[in-house]
């Protein structure tokens, strides 16, 4: 699990990405492939796109996304993940919920009409109600990821979101 440190330098009980980022700093190693705690997946060619204005935030998602075996590709906003779309295929996009230009329930909207069989998650630090109510029944988000979260709930949901789904199958 990875470690996070305040600035005062005193440890994070549970591991959490914090909600301001400017709060703490991650310990996360750069070595996947050595993680002993089981949090690994086996999807060295999955490719995840992974969106938010807040630069720390988006180093950090990366460098969780990596440890779980991920290839991840980082877009600043909407408008930049619209061009990384257009320009390759990804098997998942996490997204951030308040953004600049494109919210994150927009870009997932776009994405599901022009992108056929991304997974989207929406991962949010405020707001919880709104968002939740925003998506309830919509269909065009695969997951939420509460902001903080920890490496152990980035791995669920993700596979929540990437898991194979049969719909209309009759035999």
């Amino acid at each position: 699990m990875p470690t996070m440190i305040a600035n005062r330098s005193e440890p994070s009980p549970d591991g959490r990405l914090p909600a301001s980022p400017g709060t703490f700093h991650s310990l996360l190693d750069d070595h996947p492939a050595q993680s002993a705690d089981g949090l690994r997946l086996d999807s060295d060619s999955s490719r995840i796109l992974i969106v938010d204005d807040n630069p720390d935030i988006l180093k950090l998602v990366s460098k969780m996304a990596t440890r779980l075996g991920y290839r991840p590709t980082i877009a600043e906003d909407g408008v930049d993940a619209l061009y990384y779309l257009t320009k390759g295929h990804y098997d998942l996009v996490i997204t951030d919920f308040d953004m600049p230009f494109i919210d994150g329930y927009q870009l997932a909207d776009q994405i599901k009409e022009k992108h056929f069989g991304t997974r989207v998650i929406i991962m949010t630090g405020c707001c919880e109600k709104e968002v939740e109510d925003l998506l309830d029944g919509t269909g065009i988000v695969d997951g939420l990821l509460l902001k903080p979260f920890n490496l152990k709930s980035l791995k669920e949901k993700i596979e929540m979101a990437i898991q194979p789904r049969f719909v209309g199958w009759t035999s």
